[in-house]
């Protein structure tokens, strides 16, 4: 192709895209508001999906992570598996709002009548909470039972495999407890876990769970046949990346 028509192909491209909106940059700041982030990273760029975007989804193999994938290209400066599960979900429905539009259909039954309501959420009306200030990662918890205090690192995206199930849960916790009292050996760490009670046990896995920031994808709605209120959950599937 000549240097005269490959010219005129980019001046008539940029004429067809001049109004495009196409391609859209925003920055976003994460519920988690970067800490625990190199850096205090606390905002990051995302960009709408396109054409070349939807290819690569299309041609993602088994063993791939979709929504990795998905992320990876569209969201500028953060690593996709060091992000706290809570940024993870927000960052994804930022990049589908971006991309598609803010109205998601879902459907969902009454609890009081079974009817099935078939709605539109507005992604704009979900309720994000943002980490105080005072939140900590590494963050210390006192067991009841054992009566000392610990260091307990908060999992992150990659770290989901470990939780699939109770068994990989309970091998894995010791992995996120930097610190008993004074003794941060692994090795020490592993085997006093081991002689835990259930209650310190169960303290220790509920602080894994992060509550203190996050966006909430459930949303209240009143059911059209008998007016109970009922809430629906927004679920990530994969006509959740499809304009509604």
């Amino acid at each position: 192709m000549s240097d005269e028509i490959n010219e005129s192909m980019e001046d008539a491209l940029d004429d067809l895209f001049s109004k495009s909106k196409s391609s859209i940059d925003q920055i976003v700041e994460l519920p988690s508001r970067g800490v625990g982030y190199p850096g205090g990273k606390s905002k990051v760029t995302i960009r709408t999906m396109t054409f070349d975007d939807e290819k690569a989804l299309s041609e993602s193999t088994p063993d791939q992570d979709v929504v990795n994938l998905m992320l990876e290209r569209c969201v500028e400066g953060i690593d996709v598996d060091n992000l706290y599960s809570p940024d993870k979900l927000f960052l994804l429905f930022k990049v589908r709002e971006l991309s598609f539009g803010t109205s998601v259909k879902v459907s969902g039954p009454c609890t009081n009548c079974s009817v099935v309501n078939h709605l539109d959420v507005d992604l704009t009306q979900l309720n994000i909470e943002y980490a105080d200030e005072d939140f900590k990662d590494p963050k210390n918890v006192s067991l009841p039972d054992l009566g000392k205090t610990i260091e307990i690192k908060i999992p992150r995206a990659q770290d989901l495999a470990s939780f699939s199930t109770k068994a990989k849960t309970l091998e894995s916790l010791w992995r996120f407890v930097k610190k008993i009292d004074v003794y941060s050996d692994p090795k020490i760490i592993s085997q006093a876990i081991k002689k835990l009670s259930s209650k310190d046990v169960r303290v220790i896995l509920d602080n894994l769970v992060i509550t203190e920031f996050g966006l909430q994808n459930r949303a209240k709605y009143i059911c059209s046949d008998c007016r109970a209120e009922n809430i629906v959950e927004v679920p990530i599937s994969e006509t959740f990346f499809t304009v509604s």
